[in-house]
């Protein structure tokens, strides 16, 4: 299924699981697919909830987009595509640079409701400083072009995910293959993004997930925003890499119930 947004570009989409449920919105990563939630949808579906996934613009089955250099776009997007569904008051999911999506969107577009925010293992902000040493790697404002450029030695798992997943992904991979390299100008602005300051003025409930063994951020910048914001409550899963729903999907779904039980959404 397809929305179209503002600009007449199409966003391919699934529903799983009631009309009338909590809306529960997953958004994927940069080069990911939605079907990365393939371990998420049905089992929230099954409680309930009434959930989405799509594709974000250049990715999968969505409106390719090879010179897309905004993240705001994504931004954006994601707001077309709660207002053609009539998504109320959702609460949104997001992975990576799914998770950046979703603090982009607090900042730009505070009129929009939202229930509940979860962000999996993505620092707010990818650069480090002498005063936020929770950024992406190695990366700073002088090298992080080269830094997310070379991941010739970087394992985004830790043990891999099961082969159910990659199973659901081979398929859309085949059909839609992703070119970073046509796309890396995405990803240079995702970098230099700073989503701090809305993150820590939310009175949204937000889970900040992240893994233990993640390759790329260090489970510390949870436990810091948290610290300075009660909104915020954290969830760190071992024996996981970056993509720490497929990886560890038991453990995963077992803290998102808990954190939206917690909250009686």
């Amino acid at each position: 299924m397809k929305i179209e947004t503002r600009d007449h570009q199409s966003l391919n989409y699934q529903h799983f699981g009631p009309e009338n449920g909590q809306p529960l919105v997953f958004i994927h990563g940069f080069g990911g697919y939605q079907q990365i939630w393939h371990f998420q949808a049905q089992t929230f579906a099954d409680q309930g909830y009434s959930v989405y996934t799509y594709d974000q613009r250049g990715h999968g089955a969505s409106s390719p987009a090879p010179d897309l250099d905004d993240i705001g776009v994504l931004i954006a997007d994601l707001a077309d595509f709660l207002a053609a569904l009539k998504v109320e008051n959702p609460i949104l999911v997001g992975h990576s640079m799914g998770a950046s999506v979703i603090y982009g969107f607090l900042k730009l577009f505070p009129q929009v409701p939202v229930r509940a925010i979860v962000a999996v293992d993505q620092s707010p902000k990818m650069l480090n400083t002498p005063k936020w040493p929770y950024g992406y790697r190695t990366a700073t404002r002088a090298n992080y072009r080269q830094v997310l450029l070379d991941n010739r030695s970087v394992r985004e798992t830790y043990r891999g995910v099961p082969d159910e997943l990659k199973w659901a992904l081979a398929p859309v991979k085949e059909l839609f293959p992703f070119d970073r390299a046509d796309h890396q100008a995405l990803l240079f602005d995702h970098a230099r993004r700073d989503w701090r300051k809305p993150l820590l003025a939310t009175t949204v409930p937000t889970l900040l997930v992240t893994a233990k063994e993640s390759p790329y951020f260090k489970p510390a910048f949870a436990t810091t925003l948290a610290a300075a914001n009660p909104a915020i409550e954290t969830a760190c899963i071992d024996s996981c890499g970056h993509v720490v729903m497929g990886e560890q999907p038991a453990a995963f779904n077992r803290q998102l119930t808990a954190f939206l039980k917690a909250h009686d959404f």
